[in-house]
């Protein structure tokens, strides 16, 4: 398991990142926007994928932003050392 440290850094690292594609979405977007009146089926196309780029991107990354999170809040915690047998 990762320390926390390292956790941190990763979290700085993705937080970055979405910045950055924060920033790239809008004008890939107004590119994308103008192909449609030169190409319709290309200018969709390209619509749909700045969307999911956007979409995905901002989903998969915050998600590895909580996980990261939720490992940091759990490096305090004792571990489990196995199920406890409960028999009648």
């Amino acid at each position: 398991m990762a320390d926390r440290a390292t956790l941190e850094t990763w979290i700085a690292e993705t937080e970055r990142n979405q910045r950055r594609l924060h920033k790239a979405l809008p004008p890939a977007a107004i590119v994308a926007l103008a192909l449609v009146f030169v190409s319709r089926p290309v200018g969709l196309g390209a619509v749909m994928l700045v969307a999911l780029v956007g979409v995905y991107g901002h989903w998969i990354m915050s998600s590895h932003i909580v996980d990261w999170r939720a490992r940091i809040s759990d490096l305090g915690k004792p571990k489990p050392v196995g199920r406890a047998l409960k028999r009648r």
